[in-house]
C-alpha cells in the first residue's frame, strides 16, 4: 500500500503561535479543529459503509453504520498529545466491581460482575465483524468502507486548518484566549 505525503506550509509559524497560547486551551482548539476534521471522514466512511439488506440471526441492520465515530486518542492523551481517531466504537464490555471482606482476619479481595456484557458474536448490538466487512475473509470479499473515508484525509486537513484558523480569527478580535 502506497503512502500519501502532504506538504504543509506555514507550519513553523502556526507552532510558534501555538506556543504562545495556554497548554489546556492549545490542546481544547486544536482537538476541537482536529474534531471536525475528523467529521469528514466520518461522514464519508458512514456513507460507504455497507448496510444489511435482509434480516440475518444476530445482527441488526445500519449498525456499522451508526457506530463509526470520532474519538479521543487516550494514547495520545497519555503522552502529552492531542489526538483523535474515527474508527467503529465496540459493544460495551462488562462491568466489574472489588470489595475487600475480612474471612478469619484475613483482608481477601473479590471481583464481582455487576452487568452482563454486550460483547459477542451473538449480541445484535456488538458490530465486532466490521474487520470481516472492510478486510474480507476467504470466504467474502472486501467491501472497504472505512479506507474510503480516509480518501478525505487531504479535505480534512483543509477543514483543520480553517477551524483553527476561526480559533486564532475570535482570539485575536477578541484579545481574549477563548476557544
Amino acid at each position: 500500500m502506497a503512502v500519501d505525503t502532504q506538504q504543509i506550509k506555514g507550519f513553523d509559524d502556526l507552532s510558534a503561535k501555538l506556543r504562545a497560547i495556554a497548554p489546556a486551551l492549545r490542546k481544547k482548539a486544536v482537538r476541537n479543529a482536529l474534531a471536525a476534521g475528523a467529521r469528514l471522514v466520518r461522514d464519508a466512511a458512514r456513507a460507504s459503509a455497507p448496510v444489511l439488506s435482509k434480516p440475518v440471526p444476530y445482527r441488526t441492520a445500519g449498525l456499522v453504520k451508526k457506530s463509526i465515530v470520532v474519538r479521543t486518542s487516550k494514547v495520545a492523551k497519555r503522552a502529552g498529545d492531542v489526538g483523535v481517531f474515527v474508527n467503529v466504537r465496540p459493544a460495551k464490555g462488562a462491568r466489574f466491581s472489588s470489595k475487600t471482606r475480612r474471612l478469619l482476619g484475613v483482608k481477601v479481595r473479590t471481583r464481582t460482575q455487576t452487568r452482563v456484557s454486550l460483547r459477542g458474536a451473538r449480541s445484535p448490538v456488538d458490530p465486532f465483524y466490521w474487520r470481516f466487512l472492510e478486510f474480507g475473509t476467504s470466504k467474502m470479499r472486501a467491501r472497504p468502507f472505512l479506507s474510503r473515508g480516509a480518501s478525505k484525509l487531504p479535505a480534512a486537513l483543509s477543514v483543520f486548518q480553517v477551524q483553527l484558523g476561526k480559533w486564532f480569527d475570535r482570539t485575536n478580535a477578541s484579545g481574549k484566549v477563548n476557544p
